[in-house]
């Protein structure tokens, strides 16, 4: 009897569950992921579609937001690997190409002792349409060598 009843109860609680699920579009059809991996080949060859001012003033939103969850923009000393707290001065306004799409903007900082560092942000389209900085690189202080092996 208990199994009878839990097989009830079973099949009660699976027929709204699959009706909601056609409900919302959604099938169990398999769908081809060919069309998925020929779109991956286009990634390499994607180009920035924003103009100068939205790159650099996406650089400034990233700067003010990561102040804004860390209390200051932190960057680490190619050659010492001391962190560095830094403020903003200007962005510049001429970003430069770089390889596969790739954009540059520089940006000049100062650090706690009021020296003049530059950075640079190295922009791509992001995975979700938007703009993503994927690596943010600093120049060394002017007069120290570069670090070796870089």
């Amino acid at each position: 009897m208990k199994r009878v009843l839990f097989a009830l109860l079973a099949a009660g609680l699976a027929c709204p569950a699959a009706a909601a699920y056609e409900d919302e579009g959604l099938s169990e059809a398999v769908i081809s992921t060919e069309a998925a991996k020929a779109g991956d080949e286009d990634e390499d060859q994607t180009v920035i579609q924003e103009n100068d001012e939205d790159l650099a003033a996406f650089v400034v939103d990233y700067v003010r937001k990561d102040i804004q969850l860390k209390g200051a923009f932190f960057l680490e000393e190619p050659g010492s690997k001391k962190l560095l707290k830094l403020s903003l001065d200007s962005v510049g306004q001429k970003p430069e190409n770089g390889e596969g799409g790739v954009k540059k903007v520089a940006a000049v900082f100062r650090d706690a002792a009021g020296k003049k560092r530059t950075a640079v942000f190295h922009l791509q389209n992001g995975p979700w349409g938007g703009l993503d900085i994927f690596r943010i690189e600093l120049k060394p202080a002017p007069g120290k060598p570069a670090a070796a092996g870089k």
